[in-house]
């Protein structure tokens, strides 16, 4: 598997088609529409975007899952809440449009997003899922990421019923990120280019922070049933 770092206008653009097709496919129940792409255009531009790929030698149009990644000082945060003023905004990432569109691909590009986390040694990473009357943050819990508060509205994308659209922030730092950052340096990863490109087994796991209490304390912690390929995990 091969993580790639997008960084023409061409394949950024091609990433925010399959992002729509995704959205599309998985029934998310939202949209980009006129009054917010002016917005999401700003962003994408600002953060860094990734794409996964099976081989090293796919074309951009193989793409097979995508996620971007941008701190608070290049790009606001997508919402005023969680408050994070305490931190330097550099400090700070936000992970934003968790995509896939094969079965297993969406949990691959997490694990190619969390090597790009470490390497950037941020002090939190946030994230904002969205409320669909259900609990959707099975996977990134397992991860060790928090609710960070009551959810909040989200401005900068539309529910195709036209109703409000709400997020519920969730914070990874302190130690459930340091627990993250142990389990990301035992992967056997090949990087080129100063990270630009990550290249890892399909079949080497991150181990969820509950996994690593389990060893740490040596009980035996339950196998999170969790999948972030069927439409239910993916984040705004």
């Amino acid at each position: 598997m091969e993580l790639r770092l997008l960084t023409t206008e061409r394949e950024r653009s091609i990433f925010a088609t399959r992002l729509a097709e995704a959205r599309a496919r998985h029934g998310t129940g939202f949209e980009d529409v006129h009054s917010t792409i002016v917005y999401n255009q700003a962003r994408l531009q600002a953060a860094s975007v990734y794409a996964l790929f099976e081989r090293d030698d796919d074309l951009t149009e193989r793409m097979v899952a995508g996620v971007t990644l941008h701190d608070l000082e290049c790009f606001p945060q997508s919402c005023s809440l969680p408050d994070l003023s305490h931190l330097p905004r550099r400090a700070v990432l936000e992970c934003s449009d968790h995509w896939s569109l094969s079965r297993g691909a969406g949990i691959h590009a997490w694990r190619g997003i969390a090597v790009q986390v470490v390497q950037r040694d941020p002090r939190a990473v946030l994230i904002y899922l969205a409320v669909r009357g259900a609990d959707h943050a099975g996977f990134y819990s397992a991860m060790g990421f928090v609710e960070a508060g009551d959810p909040v509205e989200y401005t900068h994308l539309q529910r195709s019923d036209r109703a409000r659209l709400y997020v519920q922030p969730m914070i990874l730092d302190g130690e459930r990120l340091a627990k993250l950052t142990a389990s990301v340096r035992e992967l056997k990863i090949e990087t080129l280019n100063n990270y630009q490109i990550v290249r890892f087994n399909k079949s080497d796991r991150l181990r969820p922070s509950a996994r690593i209490d389990a060893q740490i304390h040596g009980i035996v912690a339950p196998r999170a049933g969790v999948d972030l390929d069927a439409g239910r995990e993916a984040n705004v």
